[in-house]
């Protein structure tokens, strides 16, 4: 869990910015705008998906991510929400949710841990942890 602290070092600019890049990485998965998705990750990024299972799956690099995308199945729209900048590490964090919705009506969600860096074109995520939430079995 990211602590949530606020940072002097990061300016209101700094933190709107973060927000609107989870924002656009949604857009860009949900329009299939890969050059949008180039803009939203470093160009080195690593994307793990089930970050908090035994094999998490590793991507690396934009291309690499964009070829997971291409055949990826992904939901109709990405949701984001509960975003939190957390600018006291070292890298910056950006935690945020999503609920996806499928092309058949069924939803999922998924926290996402980022950590980011600034590049000289703006924010970038340099590695994306996906953790699907499931409903605990009782």
């Amino acid at each position: 869990m990211i602590k949530q602290t606020p940072h002097a070092s990061l300016s209101t600019e700094d933190r709107l910015a973060l927000h609107e890049l989870a924002n656009r990485y949604g857009n860009a998965v949900d329009a299939r705008d890969w050059e949008a998705l180039a803009a939203v990750f470093a160009p080195d990024a690593r994307f793990v998906i089930g970050a908090d299972e035994p094999s998490p799956v590793v991507h690396v690099g934009i291309d690499a991510i964009i070829a997971m995308m291409l055949v990826g199945r992904h939901p109709v729209t990405h949701h984001v929400t509960n975003v939190v900048v957390d600018g006291s590490t070292d890298p910056v964090r950006l935690f945020f949710k999503v609920l996806g919705t499928g092309p058949r009506g069924r939803v999922g969600s998924a926290d996402y841990h980022d950590t980011v860096v600034r590049s000289p074109d703006g924010w970038r995520i340099s590695e994306h942890l996906v953790t699907f939430r499931r409903a605990d079995p009782q």
